[in-house]
């Protein structure tokens, strides 16, 4: 019977969503301010099917570069998966997007169910997926990764609490899990959102007024950490190796991008960009059903909450809540000049992810008010929110002929004019060039052929004749390495156009070039080892009723 209920409650989310999910069931795909995810996932499955792990280099962009060095790649990692389930790379990245409406509506259900019952729980999870601003993530900017990263909000918040409830090895494995889920999924909403969840984690210590909680959340820290390290320290050790400047110059200044005041009341509407002032081409609303739940929570929770747990909670929340808009407000300005980190989030709106994280989490006391009228008083939320909400969640347009061959591809990524350069290598000074396919001479005299070039790995025939210097088709970054006759070849400095380059003494020779893991990419691979046997011994040790020696 706790079954059926459970299946029930999720069947009303997943119909909740379905409104949400529609646009995304139509024929073709549609255009979005960033569509390079197609790529990512087409580049990912081809590295992941000639046996590259953890994938780091992407073969096709441009001459090669190490996109999965840098961008968190388990959506990646999913969208490989679903598109081996025969989906087209398109069909998968719309249904990564669905995944993003569905799983974030029922991860924020489990965790208001915690605090404010089933139906509050329902009023969350309506109010998250309907929320504007994740609207303006999936049909708006195409923010994959983004809007992913909304799922591991509440988790985070949950798995902390339930550890709180009961200091087990499962609820520490699975608070790392979470952890470690949003450091692979996205860089900055992870840099965003990790101070909210450490004043999460301390308002737990305090309200359960138990110190000894910060050991177990400092070991799911921790092993959340150690589970992402394949990727997170060689994005922070190596990040000087790329044109990270790129990122945090002209367009994508912070200072060119805050939110005024009354945008987040606006209910303006638009697919265009963000702009330098007040005119923006997009919307930073919070919602005006999030608004008015809002302010009836907080005005509910005083008159109605004689839990003073509950009521400070929901202050906590109310807190986090205005700090989110206070950051996209120029008047943030002190911390984004003192926290050089801060300027990699481009964009200070981005904090309306976690805005609306606390808004709809807030929303659920409403489902403890009023007794005699819950179903009635949720169900007017649920439809209103809806209703209120709907029209934002559709894209702008559709293109009906779209192919995967529209956006994948060696040939369509080579065009360097259309790719990112936010983890371009620093060598690489020049793309404007004639594209080369094949090794070549650029001084000296040498036959060249049988050239292989199959993502981490190339090889060639060499017949120098004169003291030949030879360049490679391949982006040159440390953890190439090359041989000629099975005996180690040092790479030379690269030119403006940052391609590998090796000089050969007159001979016959056979030239192999493979990518390998650096010292720090090779620790990184060792502690994400080490986490993941821990979390899963950790599992085990609950299910098979172990000791809990870390609790």
């Amino acid at each position: 019977m706790n079954l059926i209920k459970k299946i029930t409650w999720v069947f009303l989310i997943i119909l909740v969503s379905i409104p949400a999910l529609l646009p995304l069931t139509r024929q073709g795909f549609f255009p979005t301010q960033d569509f390079i995810h197609v790529a990512r996932i087409y580049e990912m499955d081809k590295a992941l099917k000639i046996g590259q792990f953890p994938v780091r280099w992407v073969p096709d962009f441009r001459y090669g570069e190490p996109t999965f060095d840098f961008y968190a790649p388990l959506p990646f990692y999913l969208g490989s998966l679903i598109h081996n389930l025969n989906f087209s790379f398109l069909d998968t990245t719309k249904i990564l997007f669905g995944l993003s409406f569905l799983l974030s509506g029922l991860a924020m259900y489990l965790l208001s169910k915690e605090f404010f019952g089933k139906v509050g729980g329902l009023i969350s999870a309506t109010l998250y997926i309907y929320a504007p601003y994740h609207s303006v993530d999936i049909y708006v900017r195409g923010a994959l990764s983004e809007s992913l990263a909304l799922i591991f909000f509440p988790l985070i918040f949950l798995t902390a609490f339930r550890l709180t409830k009961e200091v087990n090895t499962k609820n520490i494995a699975l608070t790392a899990l979470s952890f470690g889920g949003l450091f692979l999924t996205h860089n900055v909403m992870t840099v965003l959102f990790t101070p909210f969840a450490l004043g999460w984690l301390a308002f737990l210590v305090w309200r359960e007024r138990n110190l000894k909680l910060i050991k177990p959340f400092g070991v799911s820290l921790l092993l959340g950490a150690g589970l992402a390290a394949t990727f997170m320290l060689p994005a922070f050790f190596e990040k000087n190796l790329v044109q990270s400047d790129k990122m945090i110059t002209g367009y994508f200044d912070y200072r060119g991008h805050f939110v005024e005041i009354k945008q987040f009341f606006s209910t303006f509407w638009g697919y265009g960009a963000s702009l330098w002032g007040p005119e923006d081409g997009m919307s930073f609303q919070v919602g005006l059903v999030h608004w008015a739940v809002f302010g009836l929570s907080l005005i509910t929770s005083f008159v109605f909450f004689k839990n003073k747990k509950q009521l400070y909670l929901i202050l906590a929340l109310a807190a986090a809540f205005l700090f989110s808009l206070f950051m996209q407000h120029n008047k943030s300005t002190p911390i984004w000049t003192h926290l050089s980190l801060l300027a990699y989030t481009q964009f200070p709106w981005r904090f309306l992810g976690i805005s609306i994280f606390l808004v709809s989490f807030i929303g659920g006391v409403l489902g403890t008010v009023f007794k005699k009228k819950l179903v009635i008083l949720a169900l007017v939320l649920i439809v209103a929110t809806v209703y209120f909400n709907i029209n934002f969640f559709h894209p702008e347009s559709y293109y009906l002929d779209s192919i995967d061959a529209h956006y994948v591809g060696p040939e369509v990524l080579a065009n360097g004019d259309k790719l990112p350069k936010d983890y371009l290598p620093i060598w690489v000074q020049d793309l404007q060039r004639d594209r080369i396919i094949f090794p070549h001479t650029v001084g000296g005299e040498a036959i060249i052929s049988n050239y292989q070039n199959n993502s981490t790995s190339a090889q060639f025939q060499a017949k120098v004749t004169k003291d030949a210097d030879i360049e490679v088709p391949l982006t040159y970054f440390p953890g190439w390495q090359a041989s000629a006759n099975n005996k180690p070849v040092n790479l030379e400095t690269p030119d403006k156009y940052g391609l590998i380059r090796i000089k050969l003494t007159p001979g016959d020779y056979n030239v192999k070039l493979t990518f390998l893991d650096t010292p720090i990419r090779s620790f990184g691979n060792a502690l994400s080892i080490v986490s993941l046997v821990t979390i899963i011994g950790l599992l085990a040790m609950k299910k098979f009723k172990f000791k809990p020696w870390l609790t």
